[in-house]
């Protein structure tokens, strides 16, 4: 038997013995933030081609995009065209990624800047611990990797050390709010839709939401191999001329800035000027169109599970496997998965997403929109945070969120203070003191505070968490998250 099918059988037999309590917490930079996913097979009364989003936090079931204007949701997009939708959506992008990468694959991260990859892997994923550390062989085993979102920042990102080239689970199937009966996949996947400054677009159709959104809106999206026969044949058309129906060719609807309607989809980008057969099949698709890089993976392993190809330049010809430089390596090799293990989704986001060139805060959406870990001041932080931007009617605010215990003392009851410094001044101001709970279903006992921002903005805020035993016997610090509000 390979070593794979065994980790694989081992995975589905230990996932029935872990009590809820031996599970891993959420971590990362990205964890309880939003997201807006395609749920393979839909959810009962959707398709898998409907946007369902993960808004703030770890509970709560996904939702679907507001009904009224004309939301960046295929599923509405296809009916309002009149299209039976009896084919597959593998993934999407609106364009909003920020592909850090060059256009030989190697990655390009901007100086002061960080970037952060986020993926879904198929179900059947095992992982290697040997590379990116344990998430995924983690995950594995407690029976629902394919439902689930990870994160690895990527190399030469700006932020401590410790956690570059680490993988972290940023969303459980249950945090994600999905069903806990069947077999899910998450099999699209895009953030900055959801992710941002309070952006009019959005924030006229739900005060609840805000997103960042091009003037001209877009959706690309590839469909499966196995069900290209079922798109509507004018879609496959490449400017005036018809191209073969192909798994591998990504397809684009843009929405009318006028009148608000979303257009026929057609080919942006054949499979032939990306170098890939017709019989291939895009499952994971990132696209910068500002860059105008492409992230993406295709079905199977006849290629590299991560692949880079640039749209503007005169560049290598075909795909190019995404590595680090200086020979560093396949970053497929470094986040985390195994050889056989099938990447399903991308996205990748950068501090300066939405940035016309301005220093922070005015040209830092991201910054603006999410926390960046800074280092600790009390050694190596051991526990992990996140903090990102919420509009309610017409008032922003930052949630910010501590997860884990303190690792002596472990889970138990205890105390959760967060503390906030206005930068560069490291004086603690309390600003929540909350109690632990040992009994939550969550790993981690995920806790929660909400900063109401100011209308005078401006400030570069850093939130700073830590939590402790009762006894206050051990006292452990998470990663502080560095916003501007």
């Amino acid at each position: 038997m390979s070593r794979s099918r065994c980790l694989v059988v081992a995975a589905a037999a230990v996932s029935f013995l872990l009590p809820l309590a031996a599970q891993v917490p959420s971590g990362g930079v990205l964890a309880g933030a939003p997201a807006a996913i395609l749920v393979d097979g839909g959810l009962p009364g959707s398709t898998d081609v409907q946007t369902r989003v993960h808004k703030n936090g770890f509970v709560g079931p996904t939702s679907a995009l507001p009904a009224a204007a004309h939301p960046a949701d295929l599923q509405a997009v296809f009916t309002s065209l009149g299209v039976v939708i009896d084919f597959d959506v593998d993934d999407l992008s609106t364009g909003r990624d920020d592909v850090l990468f060059a256009g030989d694959g190697t990655t390009a991260v901007p100086p002061s800047s960080w970037g952060v990859l986020q993926f879904s892997l198929r179900n059947g994923a095992v992982g290697d611990a040997t590379s990116g550390g344990p998430r995924i062989v983690q995950q594995a085993l407690e029976g629902d990797v394919g439902a689930a979102l990870f994160s690895w920042i990527l190399p030469g990102s700006t932020v401590p050390l410790p956690l570059v080239g680490r993988t972290e689970r940023s969303h459980s199937r249950r945090e994600l709010g999905l069903p806990l009966a069947g077999a899910l996949e998450v099999d699209g996947l895009d953030v900055p839709l959801v992710l941002g400054l309070e952006q009019g677009a959005l924030a006229v159709t739900d005060p609840n939401f805000a997103a960042l959104v091009p003037t001209t809106p877009a959706i690309y999206f590839t469909v499966s191999h196995a069900t290209r026969g079922q798109v509507p044949p004018s879609w496959w058309l490449f400017g005036s001329a018809m191209t073969a129906p192909s798994g591998a060719s990504i397809l684009r609807t843009q929405r009318n800035p006028a009148s608000g309607q979303w257009s026929v989809p057609q080919v942006f980008v054949p499979y032939f000027v990306l170098g890939l057969g017709q019989d291939e099949d895009i499952d994971g698709l990132a696209y910068d169109q500002a860059r105008e890089m492409l992230l993406f993976s295709c079905t199977g392993f006849a290629r590299d599970q991560l692949l880079v190809f640039d749209l503007g330049s005169d560049g290598p010809p075909g795909p190019q496997d995404a590595k680090l430089p200086n020979g560093g390596g396949k970053v497929s090799e470094k986040i985390g998965k195994a050889d056989n293990d099938d990447v399903d989704a991308v996205c990748t986001l950068d501090p300066r997403i939405g940035s016309i060139g301005a220093p922070p805060p005015a040209g830092d959406d991201f910054g603006s929109s999410c926390g960046t870990p800074v280092a600790g001041l009390l050694g190596v932080p051991q526990l992990h945070a996140s903090a990102f931007r919420r509009r309610v009617g017409n008032q922003n605010l930052f949630d910010s969120w501590l997860v884990g215990w303190p690792p002596l003392t472990g889970q138990g009851n205890g105390i959760a203070v967060l503390f906030v410094t206005f930068d560069p001044d490291l004086t603690l101001y309390p600003f929540s003191i909350q109690l632990r709970d040992p009994a939550d279903v969550l790993p981690g006992n995920p806790i929660q505070a909400s900063v109401v921002v100011p209308d005078l903005q401006g400030f570069q805020v850093t939130f700073r968490w830590a939590a402790m035993d009762l006894a206050l016997t051990e006292i452990a610090e998470a990663w502080p998250q560095r916003v501007f509000l």
